[in-house]
C-alpha cells in the first residue's frame, strides 16, 4: 500500500513535507533552498494574484530524494494558502493533470495548523488552539482569525471559530495586529520588490524594555464567559497615528522611540491576555488541562509560558514550526489522517526534520575551500570536549550536523554556540557575527533534568518556544542569555534527542563551573536563511567571526588567522543604545485621534497637524476600518457603517482618495468611487431618510441629487445588491402647450406653468456642447465672463470662436451674434427651436436668428439674463431689463453661506441666481422682486437647472412673504446712488444710494431666525460711518456684523463708468451725462463710495453689537469659508478668558520683506498668496517678531490675551492675522512635519536701535485694493 503524503505550504514562508504512517518524514521551507528569506513564490508583476503563486519545487523534491520515491509513487498531495485557496489550481499547472486523482484540499487553514499541533503532540485529549494573522476565507466571505478545536482519540472537533470581515483583516485579528506593531517598529524583512514580511520575534524581544500606560486605550477586549474578543481596528489605528504624531521625531532606529517601545509592551501584554482568556473558557467547558498550539501567534514564546503558567496546565505542545512553514505537515497529517482505516499518532520527538547530508558531501564541501581552511576529523569522545574548551575560552564555535531544523529556531543542528556565563557574550556574538540589534537576546540550553533548577519551569520545551523566568540567584551567573526582564527562551535537551547538546552541556558546565547552560542561537547572519548545506555553512564560517566550525565530527579551523580571545573581542564591541519607553502616566491622545478621524470622514482639516500628504496615505491605509471603531462611531452616512454590502460586495473605504467596490464574486471589475459617491451609494442601501441632507452637505440641486440617486441604483442593481425601495421624487415635466407670446417668457408669469423636458432639452444642448465658463473663458482669453468688452464682441465671434455646436451657442448667448435658421435648428432640434421662438428667447434678425437673453455661467448652473449690452433693435423692451451677472452678483455667491440651512430669502432676486444658487444649501429658498420680468426669469431659470425647492414672488421686499421667517436672508438690492429718479430699479438705490439697503437692514429682525444671517452685497456709501448706520437701523438685538470693503472711489472715479455707452455716444452726451453723475455726487454730500458686503449675524445671547471691518479683494473665487470663520472667532474671542483655547496664526499666511539697495528702511509685509478675503497687511519688526513667537508657542488665550493688548488680538482676529483655536497644542515636533505649520518664519534684521513701544502699540496697516466698479450704465443702448 502506498503511504507516502506530501504536504505543500502555497503562503508565505512555502514547505514541503511528507508523512508516512503517521510520522513526519521530512520537512523543509522552501527559502532554505532557494535563500530567498521568506520565499513567498510570487513575482513582482503578478505580486496581488494569489492564483500566480510558484509551487515549491525544490522543496517537494528535496523531499521526495529523502524518502526515495517519484510524484507517482505518493498517496496524497494536499496544499494550502491563507485566504482564497486557489491551491488545487496551483497543483494542476505544477504537477499536471495526470495526478489530479491524488489532489486533496483540506477545509481551512486553521484545520490544517490544528493538525500540525495536535496529531504529533502525544497528547490523547488536549485543546488545540490556532492563532495567526489570518486563515482561509470561509463561505461568508469572512476570513479565519482563530480556531479552537477538542482533540480526543485521534480526532479534531470544531470548538470555535472567529471570522473577521476579509477585507477589515488587516487589523482586526491578533496577528496582523502584532504584525502592525512589529511594521512600526522598522522590524521588516524585504522579499522583493514593494513586499516586506514582518520579524514579529524581534518585536516579542523589544517589548519588556516598555511599561504599562494607563491612559492609553485598550485593543483587545474580552468578553466574559464568551470565546470572542473585541478588536477595534480603527482606534487602533488612530491611536497609533496620534501617538506617533505626539511623539515620534523621526530620529534614528525607529524600534529605539519610547512610545514604540510601550506599544510593544502594550500588544505583547494584549495579545498574552487575549489568548489566555480564550484558552481559560475553552479548557473550563472542555474539562481538558492540556493545550496544543499553531499559527503565527504560537511562535510567540512568551505568551506560551505565561498560558502555561496562568491556566496551571498539566503540559503544553508547540509545534516547531508554528508559523505557516507547518501548513505543509498538517496538509500532509489531516490527509493521511483520512486515507489510513488505523491511523497512528507516533509523538514528535525532535524538530530536525531535515534531509541529513553524507561524510562525502561534507568532505567534499570542506575541499572547495582547502586553501582557506584546515580540517581535523575527531574521534567521538573528541567532539564535545574539544567544543566545551573553544567554549569555556570565550571562543565562538557553530554547529552543524544531521538533517536541519523545520520551523525557525536552530536547535542543535545549524546553531551558533557560546557560553553565556561571560558578561557581553551576547556583544560579542552580536559584533562578530550575527550584526543583529542589541537589544535581543540569545537563547539558554540546559538539559531537562535541570530545567527547574534553573528556570521557573517544569515542563520540557525542545523547541525553544517557552519564555520562561530565570531564578534571580541564576541571573547573573548567565548574563548573555539573561533577558532584560529577567526571562531566557528555554531550550531542553535530553542525551536521546540531542546527544550533542546534552553532552556540550554538562562538559561545559564541568569545565567552567555554574549551571549546565550554553548560549544558541541560528547559523547564519541577518537578513539570510539558516544555513542548509555543508557549503553555506563552510562558506559562511569563512565569511564571518565564528571562530570554528564543527561539522558532525570535522573539526573546521582558519588557516592564516589568530585566534582573539574573550577580552580582545570585547574590546572591539561598541556598547549599543538600548530601548526604554515614555515616562509612565502619558496623557491619552484621544484629541489628535478625534482630529484625525474628522479631517478622514469630515473634511476638518483646518489645524489638523497631518498634511494633506500625510492624510491621504492614512486615508489609503486605515480609513477601511471605520466601522470597528467604539470610540467614534459618528460617520457622515446616517446609521451604522457597514461596507459588506451583500454576500459578493464589499466597501474599501478612502474618503480622501478613491474607494473601492469589490464584487468578491469576480463577476464585475472593482469600481472606483469617489467620497461624494460613496455617500450615496451608502444612503441608497440603507434607505434612510438622509438624501435630502446629503443633498445639503453635497451643496447640490434637486435634480443634481435625482441623478446621484440613479447612479447609485444602477450600481447597486449591477452588483445585484439589495436596497430599499426610493420613492420616486422626480420633478414633474409633464409639459404644456405653447401659444405665441408678446413677453420674453410670458407663461413663467404662472408660477404653476411647467415645461421641464423641453427646458431639460435645452439643458443638455448646453450640456453636450461644454457650455461652461472655464472653457468660455479658455477660447476667448477671459478670466471670467464679466471680463467680456463690447469692443470685443465682433472679435470674439468672428477671430476666437469655432464653427461648431460651442461657437454658436457662446455667439447667441454671450456674445450678441446671430445663426441661420438652419443652423438654429440643426442646433437645438426642431422641437425645441419652436419652442425657443415662442418664448422669446429666439427673435429674428435680418435673414438670421440672434438671442434675447444672454446665459451665464455660475456655479454650474445656466442663469439666463437680459443682455448686458442691448445694442440692436430687437433689445427695445417696455419693462425692466433683467440685470446681467455682474461682478457684484458673483461676489454675493462667494461670500453668502454654504452650510446646510432651512429657509433662505433671496431679496431683490432678478435672475433668480442667489435663490438658485443657494437651493444647494438649503431645503427651501424664496426668491422676491418687485419686477415681473425678473420673477418670469427666475422662474424659467429654476425649471432649466431642475431645481424645485425654490418658489419665486412678486413685491416689494417683505411684503411677498409677511409672517415667515428665515435662517438666511440674501439681498442685491439697488444701490447705486444716481441721479436718475426714473431709472433702472434693479440699480438705481436714490440719490445717495441707500434707500433700499436702509429697509432691508431694518425690516430683517421681523424675518430672521434668532440664530439667522443677513448678507447684502452694495456699494457702501461713506465707509467710516458704517459702524454708526448699522447700529441706527439694526432693529435685532444682539449681532456681529463685518463689514468687508475694497477701495474708495470718489466723485470722478465713481461717476466715469457709469456715464460711458457702448457705442454711439458723442462728446456732448457723455460731458452732460457726467455732469449729472457729479453733481449728485455732491448735492448728496458724499465723500466716497464703496463697494462691498453687509454681514449680520444674530447672537440673541450678546448685548448689543460686534462691529468690524476689513479689506478685501472683490472675491473671484469663494471665500464663505473665511467670513464663516470670523463670525466663529468672534465667538471664541468672547470665551477667551477660559481656559482650552490657544492663540495661533492663521494657516496659509506668509511674510514678505523688502529692502532697497540704497534704502536702509525695511517694509514687513503679510499677505494670503490667491485668497481674494485678504488684503496685503504692513507691520513693524517688532509685530514681526510677535507673530513669530505665538506661530511657535501658541499660546493660551486666557494668559496671553489682557487689558493691554486686547484690541490689538481682537483687530488681527478680524483681519484674519491671529485666530483663536480650542484645539489643544500639538507637540512642536509634530507641528514641524506638518505642511500647516510655522508660516511666519523670517525676521528682518536689526540694524536700528530706536525705541520701541509694546508691540500692540502699532498698527497693522491694511493696504487697499483696487475700486470694484458695478452696475455700470453701459448696460443700456442710448
Amino acid at each position: 500500500m502506498i503511504d507516502f503524503h506530501l504536504g505543500i505550504n502555497l503562503g508565505h514562508d512555502r514547505s514541503a513535507a511528507i508523512v508516512r504512517n503517521g510520522e513526519i518524514q521530512v520537512a523543509i521551507q522552501q527559502e532554505r533552498l532557494d535563500r530567498r528569506k521568506h520565499s513567498i513564490g510570487v513575482m513582482h508583476q503578478s505580486i496581488d494574484d494569489p492564483r500566480q503563486v510558484q509551487l515549491p519545487l525544490e522543496a517537494i523534491h528535496y523531499c521526495l530524494d529523502h524518502c526515495g520515491i517519484g510524484l507517482e509513487e505518493l498517496a496524497t498531495i494536499s496544499a494550502n494558502m491563507p485566504g482564497d485557496d486557489h491551491s488545487r489550481e496551483i497543483l494542476r499547472r505544477g504537477l499536471g493533470a495526470r495526478l489530479e486523482s491524488r489532489f486533496r484540499a483540506i477545509p481551512s487553514h486553521h484545520l490544517a495548523h490544528a493538525y500540525s499541533a495536535y496529531w504529533p503532540s502525544g497528547f490523547d485529549e488536549a485543546l488545540v488552539m490556532v492563532v495567526d494573522a489570518s486563515g482561509s476565507t470561509l463561505p461568508d466571505r469572512s476570513i479565519e482569525s482563530y480556531s479552537l478545536y477538542l482533540g480526543r482519540e485521534g480526532r479534531l472537533l470544531p470548538y470555535h471559530s472567529e471570522g473577521v470581515e476579509a477585507h477589515l483583516a488587516g487589523l482586526s485579528t491578533l496577528g496582523f495586529v502584532y504584525e502592525y506593531i512589529s511594521r512600526k517598529a522598522g522590524f521588516t524583512t524585504e522579499v522583493g520588490g514593494s513586499v516586506s514580511v514582518p520579524e514579529a520575534g524581534k518585536l516579542m524581544g523589544l517589548a519588556p524594555y516598555g511599561s504599562h500606560q494607563e491612559h492609553w486605550h485598550p485593543w483587545v477586549r474580552r468578553r466574559p464567559g464568551n470565546c470572542s474578543l473585541a478588536v477595534s481596528a480603527y482606534d487602533i489605528f488612530l491611536e497609533v497615528a496620534a501617538l506617533e504624531k505626539r511623539y515620534d521625531d523621526g530620529v534614528g532606529k525607529p524600534y529605539l522611540r519610547p512610545y514604540l517601545v510601550d506599544l510593544a509592551y502594550k500588544v505583547q501584554r494584549e495579545i498574552e491576555d487575549a489568548v489566555i482568556h480564550v484558552a481559560d473558557i475553552a479548557l473550563r467547558d472542555a474539562g481538558m488541562k492540556k493545550v496544543c498550539l499553531a499559527g503565527g501567534v504560537a511562535l510567540n514564546s512568551v505568551a506560551n509560558y505565561k498560558l502555561y503558567r496562568q491556566l496551571d496546565l498539566d503540559d503544553i505542545f508547540i509545534f516547531p514550526a508554528a508559523g505557516d512553514a507547518g501548513i505543509a505537515a498538517g496538509c500532509a497529517l489531516w490527509a493521511y489522517a483520512g486515507h489510513d482505516a488505523s491511523p497512528q499518532r507516533p509523538p514528535l520527538k525532535v524538530g530536525t526534520l531535515g534531509s541529513p547530508y553524507s561524510r562525502e558531501a561534507i568532505l567534499e564541501a570542506a575541499g572547495k575551500y582547502d586553501d582557506q581552511i584546515r580540517v581535523e576529523i575527531l574521534t567521538p569522545d573528541q567532539v564535545i570536549p574539544r567544543s566545551a574548551e573553544v567554549l569555556a575560552r570565550g571562543n565562538i564555535l557553530a554547529r552543524f550536523e544531521g538533517g536541519s531544523e523545520f520551523g525557525p529556531r536552530a536547535l542543535g543542528h545549524r546553531s551558533i554556540l557560546a557560553d553565556p556565563t561571560f558578561a557581553r557574550m551576547k556583544d560579542v556574538v552580536n559584533a562578530r557575527v550575527k550584526f543583529r540589534e542589541a537589544f535581543r537576546p540569545f537563547a539558554p540550553v540546559i538539559p531537562l533534568e535541570d530545567v527547574s533548577i534553573v528556570f521557573e519551569q517544569e515542563v520540557p520545551a525542545p523547541f525553544m518556544l517557552l519564555v520562561s523566568d530565570i531564578k534571580e540567584e541564576y541571573r547573573a551567573k548567565i548574563p548573555s542569555v539573561t533577558h532584560y526582564d529577567g526571562t531566557g527562551r528555554v531550550q531542553t535537551v535530553t542525551p536521546d534527542e540531542n546527544p550533542y547538546f546534552h553532552g556540550l552541556c554538562r562538559e561545559l558546565a564541568d569545565r567552567r563551573g555554574g549551571p549546565p547552560v550554553l548560549l544558541n542561537t541560528s547559523f547564519n547572519v541577518a537578513g539570510q536563511p539558516i544555513v542548509e548545506t555543508p557549503e553555506e555553512a563552510v562558506a559562511t564560517f569563512i565569511g564571518t567571526s565564528i571562530d570554528y566550525l564543527c561539522i558532525e565530527d570535522i573539526w573546521i579551523s582558519k588557516r592564516g588567522q589568530s585566534l582573539l580571545d574573550y577580552r580582545q573581542h570585547l574590546a572591539q564591541a561598541s556598547d549599543s543604545a538600548l530601548p526604554q519607553g515614555l515616562p509612565a502616566g502619558q496623557p491619552a491622545v484621544d484629541d489628535l485621534m478625534r482630529q484625525l478621524d474628522r479631517a478622514l470622514f469630515f473634511g476638518e482639516t483646518e489645524r489638523c497637524p497631518w498634511s494633506d500628504e500625510e492624510l491621504r496615505e492614512l486615508s489609503r491605509l486605515g480609513a477601511r476600518y471605520k466601522e470597528t471603531s467604539l470610540l467614534f462611531r459618528d460617520a457622515p452616512f446616517g446609521g451604522t457603517v457597514r461596507t459588506r454590502l451583500s454576500e459578493d460586495a464589499v466597501l474599501i473605504l478612502d474618503p480622501l482618495g478613491k474607494s473601492d467596490l469589490i464584487d468578491l464574486s469576480g463577476r464585475a471589475p472593482p469600481l472606483r468611487l469617489s467620497y461624494g459617491e460613496v455617500k450615496w451609494l451608502l444612503a441608497v442601501c440603507a434607505g434612510t431618510g438622509r438624501m435630502e441632507e446629503l443633498r445639503l452637505e453635497q451643496q447640490l440641486t434637486r435634480r443634481e441629487a435625482r441623478e446621484r440617486v440613479e447612479q447609485a441604483r444602477l450600481r447597486l442593481q449591477a452588483r445585484r445588491i439589495k436596497f430599499p425601495p426610493i420613492a420616486d421624487v422626480s420633478l414633474g415635466r409633464e409639459d404644456v402647450p405653447l401659444l405665441n407670446y408678446e413677453l420674453t417668457l410670458e407663461p413663467f408669469a404662472d408660477p404653476e406653468f411647467r415645461i421641464g423636458e423641453r427646458l431639460e432639452a435645452l439643458r443638455r444642448v448646453l450640456e453636450r456642447a461644454e457650455y461652461r465658463e472655464n472653457a468660455i473663458g479658455k477660447v476667448l482669453g477671459v478670466s471670467s465672463l464679466q471680463m467680456i468688452e463690447p469692443t470685443h464682441l465682433h472679435y470674439f465671434d468672428q477671430y476666437k470662436l469655432p464653427r461648431n455646436e460651442f461657437g454658436d451657442l457662446v455667439r447667441l448667448f454671450l456674445l450678441r451674434g446671430s445663426v441661420s435658421e438652419s443652423g438654429a435648428r440643426l442646433l437645438f432640434g426642431e422641437g425645441l427651436f419652436d419652442s425657443l421662438v415662442r418664448l422669446g428667447i429666439l427673435v429674428p434678425r435680418g435673414g438670421l436668428w440672434s438671442s434675447r437673453i444672454d446665459i451665464f455661467c455660475v456655479d454650474d448652473l445656466y442663469i439666463a439674463t437680459d443682455h448686458r449690452y442691448m445694442l440692436y433693435p430687437e433689445d427695445a423692451i417696455a419693462e425692466q431689463p433683467v440685470m446681467y451677472i455682474g461682478l457684484d452678483s458673483m461676489g454675493l455667491v462667494h461670500t453668502a453661506p454654504r452650510g446646510p440651512a432651512g429657509k433662505v430669502l433671496d431679496l431683490c432676486t432678478g435672475s433668480g441666481v442667489q435663490a438658485l444658487v443657494a437651493s444647494r444649501y438649503a431645503s427651501a429658498v424664496v426668491g422676491v422682486d418687485l419686477q415681473p420680468r425678473a420673477v418670469r426669469f427666475a422662474r424659467f431659470n429654476a425649471q432649466l437647472n431642475g431645481i424645485d425647492n425654490v418658489r419665486f414672488a412678486q413685491g416689494d421686499l417683505y411684503a411677498a412673504v409677511a409672517g415667515e421667517r428665515f435662517d438666511i436672508l440674501l439681498a442685491n438690492p439697488p444701490f447705486v446712488p444716481s441721479p436718475h429718479a426714473d431709472g433702472l430699479t434693479f440699480r438705481d438705490g436714490g440719490s445717495e444710494g441707500e434707500a433700499i439697503l436702509r429697509r432691508i437692514v431694518a425690516e430683517a429682525v421681523d424675518h430672521l431666525n434668532p440664530s439667522g444671517r443677513l448678507h447684502i452685497v452694495t456699494d457702501l456709501v461713506d465707509l467710516k460711518g458704517y459702524r454708526a448706520k448699522l447700529s441706527d437701523w439694526w432693529q435685532g438685538g444682539g449681532a456681529d456684523m463685518l463689514v468687508l470693503h475694497t477701495a474708495d472711489r470718489d466723485e470722478i472715479l465713481f461717476s466715469v463708468p457709469h456715464c460711458h455707452w457702448p457705442f454711439g455716444q458723442s462728446v456732448e452726451e457723455y460731458n452732460a451725462e457726467l455732469e449729472r453723475w457729479v453733481d449728485n455726487f455732491r448735492d448728496s454730500k458724499l465723500a466716497a463710495v464703496n463697494f462691498g458686503y453687509i454681514l449680520v449675524h444674530r447672537r440673541p445671547e450678546m448685548e448689543g453689537i460686534s462691529y468690524f471691518s476689513r479689506c478685501i479683494h472683490n472675491p473671484d473665487t469663494p471665500i464663505h469659508a473665511q467670513v464663516s470663520n470670523y463670525f466663529v472667532q468672534r465667538e471664541l474671542l468672547s470665551k477667551a478668558g477660559k481656559q482650552g483655547y490657544r492663540i495661533d496664526i492663521a494657516s496659509a499666511l506668509r511674510v514678505r520683506i523688502d529692502r532697497g539697495l540704497n534704502d536702509s528702511r525695511t517694509r514687513i509685509e503679510l499677505y494670503v498668496e490667491g485668497d481674494p478675503y485678504y488684503t496685503t497687511y504692513s507691520i513693524d519688526k517688532a509685530t514681526l517678531l510677535e507673530l513669530q513667537s505665538i506661530t511657535e508657542s501658541t499660546p493660551p488665550a486666557f494668559t496671553y490675551i489682557h487689558a493691554g493688548n486686547r484690541a490689538w488680538v481682537e483687530d488681527l482676529v478680524g483681519k484674519g492675522v491671529l485666530r483663536l483655536t480650542a484645539s489643544p497644542q500639538v507637540a512642536r515636533e509634530a507641528r514641524a512635519k506638518s505642511t500647516h505649520s510655522a508660516r511666519i518664519v523670517v525676521a528682518p534684521p536689526r540694524h536700528e536701535a530706536e525705541e520701541e513701544g509694546p508691540f500692540w502699540m502699532a498698527a497693522i496697516a491694511e493696504m487697499s485694493t483696487k475700486t470694484t466698479p458695478t452696475c455700470l450704465s453701459s448696460y443700456l443702448r442710448k
